[in-house]
């Protein structure tokens, strides 16, 4: 499983958006966590604003499995409303796009038989 930097305040995107013939060209990430941070930075979520030379942009794309005060993380490569994308991240936080919670038994062949049968996994006797 191959992760992406964590993306915090300060970290730029570039954006494809313009407004007429002007280019709105991207910039920072201006929001983030309240009380999460990462190498001494509020993380970015989804939701999170950027500036644009254009109107405000927002995160539109994170983790599906990394939570930050109940919002994905947002990720170098994750996309933003506007159809850009996040292009700086931290150097040593790398946050994945998913993972196997335990051993993933449940609903394989065997163990799924043998609960819907109602026989004990165990008997001491």
């Amino acid at each position: 499983m191959m992760g992406k930097p964590a993306a915090r305040i300060t970290d730029m995107h570039i954006c494809p958006e313009t407004t007429g013939t002007v280019p709105h060209v991207g910039g920072p990430i201006i929001k983030g966590s309240d009380n999460v941070f990462i190498n001494g930075l509020p993380a970015a979520r989804i939701g999170d604003n950027l500036i644009c030379h254009g109107p405000m942009d927002i995160i539109a794309a994170g983790s599906p499995t990394v939570l930050i005060n109940g919002k994905p993380a947002a990720r170098m490569g994750d996309q933003t409303a506007h159809g850009g994308v996040i292009i700086k991240g931290s150097s040593n936080v790398i946050i994945g796009d998913g993972g196997n919670f335990g051993n993933n038994i449940i609903g394989t062949p065997c163990p799924k038989k043998a609960a819907s049968s109602g026989a004990p996994f165990y008997d001491p006797s």
